[in-house]
């Protein structure tokens, strides 16, 4: 880690904050994190809380997290499917969708202002693939099929499985990917959630700051620190949550800066 990397943490003016394994574990706050948020906005800085889960809604997290002390809004909660559909709108405003997904996920793209079909026989412009907990053989079946007629597909995210309680996994969205890859041969269009760069465009338009103005806190190598790299954001790895020391030095990914601690940011702004 080089020391004129710290020194850039002043020049940050909007955080992007992973969540479990930065701020929180499960339901409860990482100790030390207490109040962190107060005083990060007494410094004068935006952030965002980030995830790729599009399985659930802004107000999903707002109450997980306010339950935990954290004060956040809707506003500062950023999903995959935000950038989804922030990054239609640019493309393809009303776009008739096909939608693989939950019915918080689909509402969110509702209210982005998209029409959502539900059979074979409608026009549809787009098939969405998320985080499907619904998912059934009926509109898988109905996806491959439109894929298949030459509709492109897009995805809120990359992650192939998402952990519960206990240490487990459940698949999550790209192990669907990995399905309709097989059954269809083709692949998405565009993937929105990290490590992609969709979410750093939706800040960007957001908050009208540039790259050098943002930057990406979180636990995990190849989501979160190669989010920041890949992006040309300032890349922040904090040691409270998957990664180590000894996975740094081993892997490819290399965050701009190593951190024991979120909390330990606010002594450089």
């Amino acid at each position: 880690m080089k020391e004129n990397n710290l020194l850039r943490l002043k020049n940050i003016k909007c955080f992007l904050f992973d969540m479990d394994g930065t701020i929180n574990l499960g339901m409860e706050l990482i100790p030390g994190m207490e109040g962190f948020f107060d005083k990060l906005k007494e410094a004068g800085r935006k952030y965002y809380l980030v995830t790729n889960n599009s399985s659930k809604d802004h107000g999903h997290y707002v109450r997980k997290m306010s339950a935990m002390g954290v004060p956040v809004t809707e506003n500062e909660v950023l999903i995959s499917s935000d950038a989804l559909v922030a990054t239609l709108k640019h493309t393809k405003p009303q776009a008739r969708l096909f939608v693989l997904g939950t019915p918080e996920l689909k509402t969110v793209i509702k209210r982005g202002g998209f029409t959502l079909t539900s059979r074979l026989e409608e026009e549809t412009d787009y098939v969405v693939v998320g985080f499907d907990q619904t998912l059934t053989y009926e509109t898988l079946t109905i996806a491959c099929r439109l894929i298949d007629r030459g509709v492109p597909y897009i995805a809120t995210h990359p992650d192939v499985r998402c952990p519960i309680e206990g240490g487990e996994y459940i698949p999550d969205t790209g192990a669907f990917l990995s399905c309709i890859k097989t059954a269809t041969g083709k692949d998405p269009e565009y993937i929105t959630g990290k490590p992609y760069r969709y979410m750093v465009d939706a800040v960007m338009d957001r908050t009208g700051l540039k790259k050098a103005e943002i930057a990406m806190v979180g636990d995990r190598l190849m989501t979160d620190i190669r989010f920041g790299t890949d992006n040309g954001i300032l890349s922040v790895l904090v040691l409270t949550g998957e990664a180590t020391l000894e996975d740094v030095e081993k892997g490819s990914v290399k965050p701009d800066i190593i951190l024991p601690h979120a909390r330990e940011i606010l002594k450089y702004l």
